[in-house]
């Protein structure tokens, strides 16, 4: 564990945003080889694969982590850094991922220890540009697994709703599909004390804004839980100057294909007939980023009696509802059965603020748990 917890630090120190993770790759590669795995790098960008080979015949398991940061700046406001700080300006690893790939490769450790006692070969997967939702399904098109299929593939996220070191199981729905969109609405700029000379984007973005926002309300089945934000807003160059045009992006999600389908549909009339009465045009970009994530039944039920098998110390807890955030692991579930899981890493305030927050950071205790339920997997 002091290793792992060194792994993870040192990542913490340098994150590397969604495609940009060289250095850290570089890093998984050459701790891979000093273990006598064989690797594969740049798959799908910065993706790196790490074999772990028991026997030629026999079948595989897999196991993915991922390892992009944020373009958020550790601590925010508060001034309250670990001694492990990010050291990369509006950068950090908010999100988890320095521990996710440091339970993997401590994982990588384990398993080569025991291989004499494994039925399976492993495929440690490092995957890049999580955050983007475009790293699973990159790695795929550059055949991620060569001239094999694995027989299932696992993955976890920290959890610090959960207490350090319990696994969070869920069956079914475990995480919503998200799309990201752009939009652009281009008018006729001006002197801001002659509006009606001008064709006002501020003005038409934010009635556009507030039909968008009014869609999960009036046209969703609230039965159907969805989530449309808009994060990001950027138009104008002074308080008395009407710009030419405006861009904001945001989100939408939801658990139900139909809804999604509706979502994406209302959204294009609203935007493009908002703009056309108010005498402007608008571009409206969306981009499909992850499907739903469902772990199946069966499944589910294998890996808890692995781990009432292998580490009846492990807490199990069911997470009754599912997240609305997105996960792009659900791409490797198109043709790979398997499951995501919950790791709690909150033990205090300091571990307890949500994924995303400046402020965030876990109970490194808990990655034990997380190496300790992988390695549970393998030996079936």
């Amino acid at each position: 564990m002091p290793e792992i917890i060194r792994i993870r630090q040192s990542m913490h120190r340098a994150p590397e945003l969604s495609g940009q993770e060289e250095n850290t790759a570089a890093m998984v590669a050459e701790r891979c080889r000093a273990m006598g795995l064989r690797v594969r790098e740049h798959v799908g960008g910065f993706g790196v694969i790490a074999e772990l080979i028991t026997g030629e015949k026999r079948p595989w398991l897999a196991f993915r982590a991922d390892m992009d940061a944020l373009p958020i700046q550790e601590g925010g406001q508060s001034g309250n850094l670990p001694a492990y700080a990010s050291q990369v300006c509006n950068v950090s690893h908010s999100c988890g991922h320095d521990a996710h790939t440091a339970i993997l490769l401590g994982t990588a450790m384990t398993l080569t220890a025991i291989r004499n006692r494994l039925q399976h070969n492993i495929a440690f997967v490092f995957q890049p540009a999580e955050e983007t939702c475009q790293g699973a399904a990159a790695m795929l098109r550059e055949n991620l697994f060569g001239s094999y299929q694995p027989d299932q593939i696992y993955a976890l996220h920290v959890y610090p709703s959960l207490p350090a070191g319990a696994i969070g199981i869920r069956r079914g729905a475990m995480c919503a599909a998200a799309d990201m969109f752009d939009v652009e609405i281009r008018g006729r700029g001006g002197h801001a004390a002659r509006p009606h000379e001008c064709v006002d984007v501020v003005l038409i973005a934010s009635h556009i804004i507030q039909s968008l926002h009014q869609i999960i309300g009036r046209r969703v089945n609230p039965l159907h839980p969805a989530v449309l934000t808009i994060g990001q807003i950027h138009g104008g160059h002074a308080g008395n100057i009407i710009p030419e045009s405006i861009c904001f992006s945001g989100t939408i999600r939801s658990l139900h294909s139909g809804v999604h389908e509706e979502i994406r549909s209302r959204m294009d009339q609203v935007i493009r007939q908002t703009a056309e009465a108010w005498g402007a045009t608008a571009r409206f970009t969306l981009r499909q980023a992850t499907p739903v994530l469902n772990n199946p039944a069966e499944l589910m039920d294998r890996a808890v009696a692995l781990f009432q098998q292998h580490t009846p110390e492990l807490e199990l807890i069911d997470i009754h509802e599912p997240s609305m955030g997105g996960e792009d692991f659900a791409e490797f579930l198109h043709t790979i059965p398997g499951c995501l899981f919950r790791l709690g890493t909150g033990s205090g305030p300091e571990t307890r603020y949500p994924l995303h927050h400046p402020c965030f950071d876990i109970d490194e205790s808990a990655m034990r748990s997380g190496i300790a339920a992988f390695t549970a997997l393998a030996q079936q």
